[in-house]
Order: C-alpha cells, then sequence, then structure tokens
C-alpha cells in the first residue's frame, strides 16, 4: 500500500508515513440539556409576545459593551497581576476585585428599594430612579464598572416601565409575574440575584474558565449544530437580558425562582484554565526541544503537545478521537518531529531566533532573553499553528491519510513561514516580504512563569503617515485612523507615528492585548486594528506582514481576534494612549410608546467639539455639516449596517434582511446629515454652548419615529428630531 509523502519546507527529502490500521468510531455525543423547565419556562401566544417586547426594550448596547469591557479589565487584571508561585494568589486579586463590584451593584440596588417603598409604579418616574442611584454612590470605580452600574439602573427602570404598559396585557393573559409587581423592591430583588452569576461568568471568562454545562463534549456537539458558547462578554450580557426577561414574564413565581437558581449555577466554573495547561507545555516544549540531542526527531515531546493545544480549543477535541492515537502520532507527531529535527539543540535553536531591533528590545523587555529559548519558541509556534491548523479541519477530511499528510506538510509550510527566518526556508517561501530580517513574532508576555496571550514583533516602524492613508484605515469598528489621530491631537500632515504589531494566540482576550504598553498603563482595546495584507500594505507598504481575514472567520463579537490574526496599534510619540475609548456611535430601538422609535447616538470628541464651536462662532455651518458628514462616511454606514443586524427588536420575530439592513443604515446617516444642516442655524447657540461645557465632548442624538412596527421591519423611518447634549452620553 501506497504510504502518503511529504515534502519539508527546509529541505527537499519526502517523509513516509504508514497508514494505520482504521479506527473504531468514538462513542456518541451526548445531547444538550436545558437546565430550565420546558413546561413553565416556554413561552407562547401573547405570553410569549409580552418576552420577545420585554426583551427587545431590555436591549442595551451600553450595557453589553460594559460587560465586555469588564471581562476586558479583569482579563488584564489575571494577566499582569504579581505571581508569587501560587496561582491562588491571581485569583484573589481578581475576586477582591469583583467583591467590590457586587458590593457597589448591591448597594445601588438596595438604596433604590429602599428610597421607593410603598410607591406604586405608577407614582414613580424615571427621572426620580437615575437621581436616586447616584446619589447612592459613594465610590468610583473603573470607567467599565460605572457604565455597568449606569446599566443596571437602566434595567430597573425597564422592568418598571413594562410593568406599567403591560397592565393590560397581564390582565389578558393572567400572567403571573409580572402581574404581581406592585414595587421596585421586586425588580430589584431579581436584578441582586442575577447580578451575582453575571459577575462569576466575566470571571470566567477572563481566566479561560467555562461553566460545566458548557465543557467538554457539549461544547463539541454545540459547534457541530451551529451553537455559540457564551464566553464573550456580549454573550454574557445578553443572557442576563433574557434571564431578566424570563424572570419578569413566567407563569408564576415557582418558576421564577427555578430559572434564577439556574443562572446561579451557570455561574459556576469547572476545571483548570486549559490555556494556562497550553503555556506550560510551550515552555516544557520549548526546553525539551532547546536540549535535544542536535538531528535527532523529538517524537515524543511533540507528540505529548498535541493534546495541549487540543485541550485548549474545545471545539476541536472530537478531531483528536476521529484522527485517533495511533494516526496522531503517526501522521502528526512524527512527520513535524522529522521536519524539526535539524533545528533542535541549543546551537541549532539560536539560529531561528528573530532579529530584535534596538526599540524592540526596550519595548518587548528582551535584554535578558538567551537566543535559544527564542529560536525554540519559534519552532514551538510553527508546531502550536500546524497542530491547530489541521485539526481544524472537518471530519470527513480526518478520514483519510492522503488528505491529512497533504494538509500537515502544507499547514507546516505556512506556519514556517511566519514564524521562522526566512533565510533557513526554502525559497519559494516568504518571498513576498520586502524586509525579511526586519523583526519576528515573540510570545508575550515575558515573565518568570509563562503566560502567554499574544505575539509581539520585534520591529516597531516609524512611519510618515499621510491623511488620505489614515483616513482608508479602520481602526475600531466605525472610526477611521484619521479621527483617531486627530483625537490624539495630530494638527500636521504627513504625521510621524510608530507603528506596533501583534498576533492573537488561543486564548487571546481584549484585556490581554490592552497591558501591551506598561509605560501607558493599561490601554483601551479599541488601540488595536486588524492588520489585514490591505492594511500592512498601505501602512507599512509589506503586505505579506498582515493575516488574511480568513484566519479570524472564527471569531465571535466581543473577542478582538481570532488565533492567527494580526492587529496594529498606532502611537503618537509622545502622547499617552487611551484608557478607555468611547465607541463614536450608539443605537436604541425604543419599543415602549405607542409607535417605535429609534435612536443613534453620535459622539463627538473633545477636540472635535471645540473645533466646530469655532466654526459656528464664524457662521460657518457648511463646514460643521461638512465635518459630520466625514464621520457619517462609509465606515460608520458599514458599522451602521452590522449593528442592525443585531438589534433584536429589528430581527425578531424574522431577520432583517441584509439588503434592507444596508438601505437603512443609508438612511438613518442621511436623515442625520440633513437634520443638522436643517437646524443648525437654530440649533447653533446649543451646539457651542454644549462644547464649551465642563464635561468632555458633546453627543448629537437623533431620534427617527416610525409609524409602526411594519414600518419599523420595513425599514421606513421618518424625520428625525434632533437633541444635543454634553458629553459623551450613553443613552
Amino acid at each position: 500500500m501506497n504510504t502518503p509523502a511529504m515534502v519539508s519546507p527546509f529541505v527537499g527529502s519526502a517523509l513516509q508515513a504508514e497508514r494505520p490500521p482504521e479506527q473504531e468510531a468514538g462513542p456518541t455525543l451526548p445531547g444538550l440539556l436545558s437546565p430550565f423547565s420546558a413546561s413553565r419556562l416556554e413561552a407562547g401566544g401573547d405570553d410569549g409576545e409580552l418576552f420577545e417586547d420585554l426583551l427587545a426594550e431590555l436591549e442595551d448596547e451600553s450595557f453589553d459593551e460594559a460587560v465586555e469591557a469588564l471581562v476586558d479589565e479583569a482579563a488584564a487584571m489575571h494577566l499582569t497581576a504579581p505571581w508569587d508561585g501560587e496561582v491562588d494568589g491571581r485569583d484573589a486579586q481578581l475576586e477582591a476585585w469583583s467583591a467590590r463590584l457586587l458590593d457597589e451593584a448591591r448597594r445601588v440596588l438596595d438604596h433604590l428599594e429602599e428610597t421607593f417603598a410603598g410607591r406604586t409604579p405608577e407614582s414613580v418616574a424615571e427621572d426620580e430612579i437615575e437621581l436616586a442611584a447616584a446619589q447612592s454612590r459613594t465610590d468610583t470605580m473603573s470607567p467599565a464598572a460605572e457604565q455597568f452600574l449606569g446599566g443596571l439602573v437602566s434595567k430597573v427602570k425597564s422592568g418598571f416601565a413594562k410593568v406599567k404598559s403591560a397592565a393590560a396585557a397581564v390582565a389578558r393573559t393572567g400572567l403571573g409575574v409580572l402581574g404581581s409587581i406592585t414595587g421596585l423592591g421586586q425588580l430589584t430583588g431579581i436584578l441582586k440575584k442575577l447580578v451575582e452569576p453575571l459577575v462569576k461568568r466575566v470571571l470566567n471568562a477572563a481566566r479561560n474558565r467555562l461553566p460545566a454545562s458548557l465543557q467538554g463534549p457539549a461544547t463539541a456537539l454545540a459547534a457541530k449544530l451551529g451553537i455559540r458558547v457564551p464566553e464573550t462578554g456580549r454573550e454574557v450580557a445578553e443572557d442576563f437580558d433574557r434571564q431578566y426577561a424570563q424572570a419578569l414574564t413566567v407563569t408564576d413565581e415557582a418558576a421564577a425562582e427555578e430559572l434564577l437558581a439556574a443562572a446561579d449555577d451557570a455561574g459556576r466554573a469547572a476545571g483548570e484554565d486549559p490555556v494556562a495547561g497550553l503555556d506550560a507545555a510551550r515552555a516544557r516544549l520549548a526546553a525539551e526541544l532547546a536540549e535535544a540531542t542536535p538531528g535527532e526527531a523529538p517524537v515524543a515531546p511533540v507528540e505529548q503537545f498535541v493534546p495541549a493545544v487540543t485541550a485548549a480549543m474545545p471545539l476541536v477535541r472530537t478531531a483528536v478521537r476521529l484522527i485517533g492515537r495511533d494516526r496522531v502520532k503517526r501522521l502528526l507527531a512524527a512527520p513535524l518531529a522529522a521536519f524539526i529535527a535539524p533545528f533542535v539543540g541549543h546551537q541549532a535553536a539560536r539560529s531561528l531566533a528573530p532579529p530584535i531591533a534596538d526599540t524592540g528590545m526596550k519595548l518587548l523587555r528582551l535584554e535578558h532573553e538567551e537566543a535559544a529559548v527564542l529560536g525554540a519558541e519559534a519552532l514551538v509556534s510553527t508546531l502550536e499553528e500546524t497542530v491547530r491548523q489541521v485539526l481544524s479541519l472537518p471530519a470527513e477530511s480526518l478520514a483519510d491519510d492522503v488528505r491529512v499528510a497533504a494538509e500537515v506538510q502544507e499547514a507546516f509550510a505556512e506556519a514556517a513561514a511566519r514564524y521562522l527566518p526566512p533565510r533557513v526556508l526554502r525559497a519559494d517561501l516568504g518571498e513576498d516580504e520586502a524586509e525579511p530580517e526586519a523583526g519576528g513574532w515573540i510570545m508575550m508576555p515575558r515573565g518568570p512563569r509563562p503566560r502567554y496571550r499574544y505575539r509581539a514583533y520585534t520591529h516597531p516602524y516609524r512611519v510618515l503617515l499621510s491623511r488620505p492613508t489614515a483616513r482608508a484605515i479602520v481602526v475600531s469598528g466605525e472610526e477611521t485612523l484619521e479621527e483617531r489621530l486627530l483625537d490624539d491631537g495630530v494638527a500636521a500632515w504627513p504625521a510621524e507615528v510608530e507603528v506596533q504589531l501583534f498576533e492573537a494566540m488561543t486564548g487571546t482576550r481584549r484585556g490581554h492585548l490592552a497591558t501591551a504598553d506598561e509605560e501607558d498603563g493599561t490601554l483601551s482595546p479599541d488601540e488595536f486594528g486588524e492588520l489585514t495584507p490591505q492594511v500592512a500594505g498601505a501602512l507599512l507598504q509589506r503586505p505579506a506582514l498582515g493575516a488574511h481575514g480568513s484566519r479570524a472567520a472564527g471569531a465571535r463579537a466581543g473577542v478582538v481576534a481570532a488565533p492567527g490574526q494580526r492587529l496594529f496599534r498606532v502611537v503618537v510619540p509622545g502622547r499617552p494612549g487611551h484608557a478607555r475609548r468611547v465607541r463614536r456611535l450608539a443605537v436604541r430601538v425604543d419599543l415602549s410608546g405607542p409607535a417605535p422609535r429609534l435612536r443613534v447616538h453620535l459622539r463627538i470628541g473633545e477636540r472635535m467639539a471645540h473645533s466646530l464651536a469655532a466654526q459656528l462662532d464664524r457662521r460657518a455651518h457648511t463646514q460643521v455639516v461638512a465635518a459630520v458628514r466625514r464621520l457619517l462616511g462609509p465606515p460608520v454606514r458599514d458599522w451602521l449596517a452590522r449593528r442592525l443586524g443585531r438589534s433584536r427588536a429589528l430581527n425578531a420575530p424574522r431577520p432583517m434582511p441584509p439588503e434592507r439592513r444596508r438601505a437603512l443604515a443609508e438612511a438613518l446617516a442621511e436623515g442625520m446629515i440633513t437634520a443638522l444642516a436643517k437646524e443648525l442655524p437654530a440649533a447653533g447657540p446649543t451646539l457651542a454652548g454644549a462644547a464649551q461645557d465642563p464635561a468632555a465632548g458633546l453627543t448629537l442624538t437623533f431620534t427617527f419615529p416610525f409609524a409602526s412596527r411594519d414600518a419599523l421591519a420595513a425599514g421606513t423611518p421618518g424625520t428625525p428630531v434632533l437633541a444635543i447634549r454634553p458629553g459623551l452620553r450613553h443613552g
């Protein structure tokens, strides 16, 4: 029987691997069991409609972003906390952080309960709730925590509004819990029971730990069925809304208690952090490769490394069972070990160490790193990327030995071109790199105990950046690099900037990248943009430094990158990074009134606000409208279309078609520009006053009316009403 042959990226020899006997099929995966009682929690008819309405009204982009930011904050704290030899030390710091957040949340909710005790829902105005919540605050917390606490208050107001508006529906359907609410304390009681598991899940996400119900075979089956594992901050926030809406619309209080108990169970983590296990395996393999006998294939160490990679990637664990242990050894470990055999051992590993510029040496703190260690780690990165790519293939592709052998060969060649110096590769690999020896990728951050969460390029680039180029590059969501640099105070073009490059690994979260610059402290995760080949070509004239978007196909909302995705950060010399940025736009659909309304909040930074005020002083209304029109350019419209696709109100019970979302996004942007142009002469003093207010920046809120829910579903808004307020408002 012919055996599959593989070609090394280093030499022209072929590797032979015998075809092993067929493996028995693995056991059938168990089904996913909901923790909720179907008889009590399933809603239908009017009850289900009430639940969907409440869920849509609870949608709060600011709250979702706040929970995402809390995950980032916790992940950064977990990564940068001093390590004294005990993992519990880092966990203790996180637990103290979460306890403070919980205490403050409970204090706010308790104060609302006490303030409005004995008051009927009809007698309490939303402004009163807002004022009472502000009076309860005794301690200032991080911006993310402040935004989160404000979101909790909004949940109270939304729940109370639904209690008032649903009275007729309750009487008609006999829906128990919502109809039994006679005071605000019942709402805060539900929220207090839900907020603790939410904070626990934030910690679990930051530590890469999943609840027991989401681990093991159930996770793999969920992926096969297209079910997303709720491990991002946005998904945790959406689950919180769903649990809150269910608790208010289930049939009786017993069902509500059952649901709240299930929510508490969902906050409990199970097992160790698999990414921490992968960290240890990386360090162990690097040491073994550096000390291995030169020229001898390290089959056993590579074979032991493969399970550590797959353990940190729960959605591909079934691939190992499909291949079988013997086939893993024959088709993965043995050929990969043979590929790297010429480069094991201390001296050979030194030749693989990447070049490090002086600026990179200082930035990454690599002064005391040994070349042999960095070279061995480059081999480890190459092996890890190969294993990840091969075992991410569909099950049917892994069933054939020749197909697997071909995938191993190609994946290893691609990974070698990414992480190893071009001088050791075949001539046909890495030939597109304009400056092949400029730098290389190092696992970060460095420390006495490996906790690798991203890779950094060892050569920061100094670039003279033109304004048209900056305008063409989208950094984060709807914001261009030009807007970012203008907010940072750049006044002359071309601007001299430093470009730092990063690459995501298994387990990378937004908060991990935010720890990249110790001098600036914890950065905003929005400082980092995706480095595609197109961006790398425009920014650095080196498209090969970018990574194609297909590598990040598995990335979800709320996760900054998938393994292998590359990112960049642009730094203006002499200017600090931002602790946290506020998104340019926010969208909110309001279903509480007789007709739907859609609000778009356009947030304008402090520098641009003062620029607009100066133009208004000169009565240069045309320039003001033109400046806002530039803010609402193609990147913003693209972001708006994507955001509309996430809106619960617009996509239930049927998703809004993509072409309709795009048309609605265009209509909203054009309506905003037209409304500003029409109202600016009269609204000029208000805008100028908001710009001069002590609060940073200003917010333009455009409220679009819709004649009916059918008009909302059709995407046909009416003429918007403009409101101008000082500060960067979240709602």
